[in-house]
């Protein structure tokens, strides 16, 4: 799964409405492969998804009343050891293709690490094509 939709909603921040957001998901039957709450100083700000069905998912997002958009993004497997993401990263670096942003994880005696990495809609071929 090199490509993937990831959802972007927008969710305001106050105590509980990101644990609102995760229970409707799975109220809905949608299983989350990746989440990021990044830190809000905001009113309100954007909850990324990658979830496994992108088409019921943003079915199910909009039917439970929240605003979002989906966006591609790059969502590679890598190995779970030093430097895996760095040797990802230079490889983007060295074809001038510019990180967005980018989340990762994995479990601390795990071989694998997933990561999402997005780039611009222009070069999301290429760096599908470098990380596969």
């Amino acid at each position: 799964m090199p490509k993937a939709t990831q959802l972007n909603v927008k969710l305001e921040n106050k105590v509980g409405s990101l644990a609102k957001l995760c229970r409707d998901l799975a109220s809905r039957g949608i299983n989350l492969l990746a989440l990021s709450a990044p830190d809000i100083k905001a009113k309100s700000g954007l909850i990324r998804l990658l979830v496994v069905n992108p088409e019921l998912a943003q079915k199910k997002v909009a039917e439970a009343g929240y605003s979002f958009t989906a966006e591609e993004v790059v969502y590679v497997e890598i190995k779970n050891r030093p430097g895996a993401i760095a040797k990802a990263m230079e490889k983007l670096a060295r074809a001038r293709i510019n990180v967005r942003y980018a989340y990762a994880t994995a479990f601390r005696n795990s071989k694998k690490s997933g990561a999402v990495i997005a780039v611009s809609e222009e070069d999301l071929p290429k760096a599908l094509k470098l990380l596969r």
